[in-house]
């Protein structure tokens, strides 16, 4: 909670650095908000066969969500502090939710400065029971705190050059420390690039110095140097190509983590609504391969993409989810409401109004100290009609430690596996029954697999509601939900029923 009440300070003193002088002139928005939930459960803990233990549980979350839109400020917070009980088995207490963002132009034109912030709850390990909220005492879950604050100049050199220097500092805990120490990472970047007086080739030179420094690990510096190059062959087609050199000092066995790299690739644009960009590359790790593709119609938005990148848990915790269902419903609003601030209010306002879920299922983050490289291929649909909408994702992800076979604290599930893999899918389906009332399907699976251990464990579950607005600050929900997880270890294999009740309410 200390950890908790820090960043929240933090946050709250780069508030005024970010809407200072005539920021003012923004538009602020403030709405307190409560929520209760009542849920009945047959498994609280998520426990195999035999161990199955009832619960009900309670759940109070009194918040408020701030937004401001202006000339020189954006900015986006919701807080809430969701006080449990559980009745059968005893437990719960405060858990404290934050998620903010912001953007400030300080001095027009030349000086920036970003910042974002969360405070959440998720899953420590793979292993262990896979919950997807807190009301579940499963003890695999941990408070995990992420910030980062970014300042940065811009500057135009006439019509020939645009260049950006930027300085990041971001950190990193959790209530778990046995799987992530607390961690600060401190980033210099500088990049030039051509000007609006470059029109059929393109190019930039950029380099960037990051540093890791985590409680009880030995520190991690990571240099890279990158010029490229774009060049349009027709106004549809551009082949691009880059080069550098990069070098780290992770712990690693074998070969130095350095050496030069390159990728080429071509991209294609046949109309704005469709983008197709692949490439391939060789990096110190071996051969790499991109894939990127999006394309949206008036009804539908379809994307799907490939990569390969190393990675750590801050990394991965500062990088929003590429499926997000905001992400997914901006696209679908693009065309009936063109002004991104204006589709971010509609977006936020239909999800509020039909209970849908933040995301789909995408590969699970797990908490570890380790160095990774992450291959990751992914696609997804999105598609709304009058009184349906459809969104659906699918994914494969294999995430390898990059420090295999070293004895390193804070290693979490790569101390049992160097390599996990997993692959899933996701469904929502939204029906719209009338104008007050909406019911919503979720479907989810995923396979996580630990080769090391010689383990798979496949993770189903279905979510039913239905969502009513009673009033035009008043919501309710009833839900259901069927969780169960088959593993090859019978031990790991659980089956839960729940039930829940839910009240909303937005001052």
């Amino acid at each position: 909670m200390a950890h908790s009440r820090t960043l929240l300070l933090s946050l709250s003193a780069a508030i005024p650095a970010l809407v200072a002088g005539p920021i003012w002139a923004a538009k602020w928005e403030i709405h307190p908000t409560l929520s209760t939930e009542a849920t009945y459960t047959d498994n609280v803990a998520l426990a195999p066969a035999g161990s199955e233990k009832r619960d009900w549980v309670t759940q109070v979350t009194p918040g408020i969500s701030v937004n401001a839109t202006g000339a020189q400020l954006r900015f986006n917070a919701t807080y809430g502090a969701q006080f449990l009980n559980r009745a059968e088995t005893g437990g719960g207490g405060v858990n404290h939710q934050f998620s903010g963002s912001g953007n400030a132009e300080l001095v027009k034109r030349v000086l920036f400065v970003d910042a974002t912030g969360s405070v959440s709850q998720q899953n420590v390990s793979l292993l262990g029971p896979q919950a997807d909220s807190n009301i579940n005492n499963t003890g695999n879950r941990a408070t995990v705190r992420v910030f980062s604050v970014s300042p940065y100049l811009r500057q135009d050199f006439g019509y020939s050059a645009q260049g950006e220097l930027r300085l990041t500092h971001s950190t990193a805990s959790t209530s778990d420390t046995t799987s992530l120490a607390s961690t600060q990472s401190n980033g210099l970047n500088m990049r030039v690039s051509s000007g609006p007086a470059f029109k059929l080739y393109t190019w930039n030179v950029s380099y960037s110095r990051n540093s890791i420094d985590s409680t009880g690990q030995p520190p991690v510096t990571t240099e890279t140097f990158t010029a490229g190059g774009r060049r349009l062959i027709t106004p549809q087609v551009a082949l691009t190509a880059s080069t550098g050199y990069e070098k780290s000092d992770y712990v690693a066995i074998g070969n130095a983590p350095s050496g030069s790299f390159w990728n080429a690739g071509l991209e294609w644009t046949p109309t704005p609504r469709t983008r197709l960009a692949a490439g391939i590359g060789h990096r110190y790790f071996g051969s790499t391969r991109s894939l990127d593709f999006s394309h949206r119609s008036r009804l539908t938005t379809w994307s799907a993409g490939y990569s390969e990148d190393i990675t750590t848990t801050l990394g991965q915790a500062l990088v929003p989810s590429s499926v997000s269902t905001a992400g997914y419903l901006d696209t679908l609003f693009l065309s009936s409401v063109p002004d991104p601030v204006e589709r971010q209010k509609a977006v936020q306002a239909f999800i509020a109004q039909n209970a849908l879920p933040p995301s789909l299922s995408v590969p699970l983050n797990f908490l570890t100290t380790q160095t990774i490289l992450t291959k990751r291929l992914q696609a997804s649909v999105g598609i709304q009609g009058i009184r349906n909408t459809v969104l659906t994702n699918v994914f494969r992800q294999t995430s390898e430690s990059l420090a295999a076979g070293v004895s390193l604290s804070g290693q979490g599930d790569f101390a049992s596996s160097n390599n996990v893999q997993q692959t899933g899918a996701s469904a929502l389906w939204n029906w719209r029954v009338g104008t007050q009332t909406a019911a919503n399907l979720t479907a989810s699976y995923i396979r996580n697999e630990f080769p090391g251990l010689d383990r798979r464990d496949d993770v189903k579950s279905v979510l039913l509601s239905v969502n009513r607005q009673f009033l035009p600050r008043v919501s309710g929900s009833l839900n259901y939900r069927s969780l169960r997880n088959d593993s090859s270890v019978s031990s790991a294999a659980y089956r839960e029923n729940a039930v829940t009740a839910a009240v909303n309410l937005r001052y």
